[in-house]
């Protein structure tokens, strides 16, 4: 019994942190694994109700508390469940000149095994490709491979890990790569021009993730995701927010973007479609995104298999479909959830 409310107690301490809305790694961390606490949780619940000793009252408040423990994280992980409700629609009818094909991959930098993305990303001939943690050697690799076929590009290879290449067979009428929080960490804005002639604007991301030894507050990548976000709802056109955002997609955080953004997630409703870690089955999380704004729909998503990374690709087929416009259900802010997101977008960086 000594073993179990030690169990039960540290994994209600670990659901609590997060309560904490504290930019240090410790609050943030507790964040990733959700899906995995429930698990954890609901079996210690079950071990509980087998065992029916609740003699105490001090066992009486722990089995109530991983009750309430188990019904907190199932609505957090529900949005993204199959069961739930499909946030972005599926497409009916096959508009290609709408269309657009999208791979994006964080390679992991010191992977070396070129030819399997490369035959990847062949396999399904996207018209965008958008791989982060690239240096020179990635660069060389993917320029020889692709260079022709996608005259489009921007690249910045880094030797720091957050290095980005961007290679489109669409013609962009808009290209920047920026730095909008640190010096060394880049973004991509790009407006490409659809088959159709539509416009859309495309950021690709990377931001620090909080971890010790890196980066030990979350100051960064809030702030960066909240400029964007606030960038993407004053434009008010179309758009696609992708990449390694370093986030879970049920931390306050990402929902923040959301409803700031007024972006859709194309996963809610189908399923987790976890990226990292590529070699931990059992320690997975939801952290490369394709987000859209709501005049699109969902034409095919594929988490692609592992090919040597530590994350796995994502290939994600979107088409434009201004009706959709009127259909979806977009996220809206709160005024206090507004207020929190310009905060963030304009707090300081140690």
């Amino acid at each position: 019994m000594t073993v179990l409310l030690i169990l039960s107690w540290f994994m209600i301490l670990t659901v609590v942190l997060p309560f904490v809305k504290n930019d240090y790694w410790v609050f943030r961390i507790c964040e990733y694994p959700r899906f995995q606490k429930l698990i954890i949780c609901s079996i210690l619940l079950v071990i509980w109700v087998i065992l029916g000793d609740y003699g105490q009252l001090f066992q009486h408040i722990t089995f109530i508390l991983l009750l309430l423990s188990v019904a907190y994280l199932l609505f957090l992980v529900w949005p993204y469940l199959p069961l739930a409700k499909q946030e972005v629609k599926t497409v009916k009818l096959a508009d290609t000149d709408n269309q657009l094909g999208m791979y994006t991959c964080n390679v992991l930098q010191d992977n070396r095994n070129f030819s399997r993305l490369i035959n990847q990303v062949k396999q399904v001939n996207p018209d965008l490709i958008f791989l982060l943690e690239t240096d020179a050697a990635w660069e060389t690799a993917i320029d020889a491979a692709f260079g022709h076929d996608y005259p489009n590009q921007l690249r910045k290879p880094l030797p720091n890990t957050y290095g980005l290449l961007l290679y489109s067979r669409l013609t962009f009428k808009v290209a920047k790569i920026q730095f909008l929080v640190e010096e060394d960490v880049p973004s991509v804005q790009v407006q490409l021009i659809l088959p159709s002639g539509h416009p859309v604007t495309i950021w690709g991301l990377h931001p620090k993730p909080p971890v010790p030894g890196e980066d030990d507050r979350s100051t960064a990548k809030d702030k960066e995701l909240m400029k964007v976000a606030l960038k993407v709802k004053e434009a008010n056109h179309s758009t696609i927010v992708m990449g390694d955002l370093n986030d879970v997609a049920w931390s306050y955080v990402t929902d923040l973007f959301r409803k700031t953004s007024g972006l859709l997630d194309p996963r809610r409703g189908r399923g987790f479609y976890s990226t990292f870690s590529a070699n931990y089955w059992f320690m997975r999380f939801p952290l490369d995104y394709i987000f859209s704004s709501a005049d699109f729909g969902l034409v095919h998503m594929r988490r692609m298999p592992h090919m040597g990374s530590d994350h796995f690709p994502m290939f994600v087929k979107l088409q434009y479909q201004p009706a959709l416009e009127h259909i979806h259900e977009k996220p809206v802010a709160s005024p206090e959830e507004k207020a929190e997101a310009k905060e963030k977008a304009t707090s300081a960086i140690d």
